[in-house]
């Protein structure tokens, strides 16, 4: 377990992640700092971390088709992510965040990497990985 304390320290160890990983799945609950990972990880790759928003309402947001930002709080079923042509898309990128992820055993990836965050306080999370 990890634990960060201002919002500075969570994107550097974002973009730490994004020289390890190329496909985090994150569980938190809202406002847990999701999408500011998303800005560290963006960071660490060169991107330009500022044009990051959230996809919870757009479902998907793609940034200079390095990264594949995902929320599927709003799927219902895995078809879904078929109609969306979500499933294509992933299957073309490289680096993907996907935020509340579901049907993890239907997504077509090898060894995502699990993070659990979970808000302490106002600007401390702690933060699990699997």
């Amino acid at each position: 377990m990890h634990k960060i304390s201002t919002p500075e320290e969570m994107l550097n160890y974002w973009k730490e992640l994004a020289k390890k990983h190329k496909i985090l799945l994150l569980h938190g609950e809202l406002g847990a700092g999701k999408t500011l990972l998303t800005k560290g990880f963006a960071q660490g790759l060169g991107l330009n971390h500022t044009a990051v928003q959230s996809p919870t309402y757009a479902y998907l947001h793609t940034y200079e088709w390095k990264l594949l930002h995902i929320d599927m709080y709003r799927i219902k079923e895995y078809n879904e992510l078929i109609e969306k042509g979500i499933i294509d898309q992933i299957n073309e990128f490289e680096c993907i965040i996907i935020e509340r992820p579901k049907f993890i055993d239907q997504l077509p990836f090898k060894d995502p990497t699990i993070l659990h965050i979970k808000k302490i306080s106002e600007n401390e999370r702690s933060i699990e990985t699997k």
